[in-house]
């Protein structure tokens, strides 16, 4: 019985090491649904896979937004005399968590500056400008791991707001813009996995307890 008892609590320990496991992550993700560049300002929608559960415990999903802009600006001196400055197109992509358990994520970016100089009643075009912009997020709330988890897709709303800013000396001048913007996300699910024991580890244990029962077999005998 002492013989047997030692195999048992071999056994035991042996299993208890290869059931032991890391964090792992699933992904990543791109958005099924990306948004190509569209006159702003939009109001649109991502999807995204949620994530299989069967793979074990979702610790943690984290987000990444890259947006872009293409834009053309306008000056237009409405006065007699002249004026001078500078002009650009901002930019603001929000995304909604429909669950409301995060504040929206925004991506916030500016064109690249346009300098100007215009004589009175003058007007210019800046030609394409173009900027892009970035968010990463890291959450791990109780509530987004939830929305996040399971089959199907999760969709978070998305929108842009776009203004123009003009720094002017001079007679009274004007800027406006036209600009599209585009949109696409990345989701990537940290979990834990759910233990399972590696095949090379269960060999192993699969010979240990053989040779085990043999020299208890063996002890026996000779006894």
């Amino acid at each position: 019985m002492r013989n047997l008892t030692l195999l048992c609590l071999g056994v035991v320990a042996i299993v208890a090491i290869a059931s032991s496991s890391q964090a792992n992550t699933s992904g990543p993700f791109t958005t099924s649904t990306p948004i190509s560049y569209t006159l702003t300002d939009w109001s649109n929608s991502l999807s995204f896979p949620k994530f299989n559960s069967a793979l074990g415990t979702l610790t943690e999903v984290d987000l990444t937004f890259n947006a872009g802009m293409e834009t053309t600006l306008s000056i237009t001196n409405d006065s007699d005399s002249g004026s001078s400055g500078s002009a650009n197109t901002n930019v603001q992509v929000s995304v909604d968590d429909p669950g409301s358990y995060f504040s929206p994520p925004q991506v916030n970016f500016l064109s690249p500056t346009y300098y100007y100089t215009l004589a009175g009643g003058g007007n210019t075009t800046s030609g394409l400008l173009t900027s892009t912009g970035s968010y990463t997020g890291n959450l791990t709330l109780a509530g987004i791991l939830a929305e996040f988890n399971g089959p199907g897709t999760i969709v978070l709303p998305a929108s842009t707001f776009t203004q123009t800013y003009l720094a002017n000396t001079g007679g009274n001048t004007a800027a406006e813009q036209v600009t599209d913007a585009s949109l696409t996300g990345t989701v990537t699910y940290q979990y834990t996995p759910t233990p399972t024991p590696e095949p090379g580890t269960l060999v192993l244990l699969g010979m240990g307890a053989i040779g085990l029962l043999g020299f208890a077999w063996r002890r026996r005998v000779a006894a």
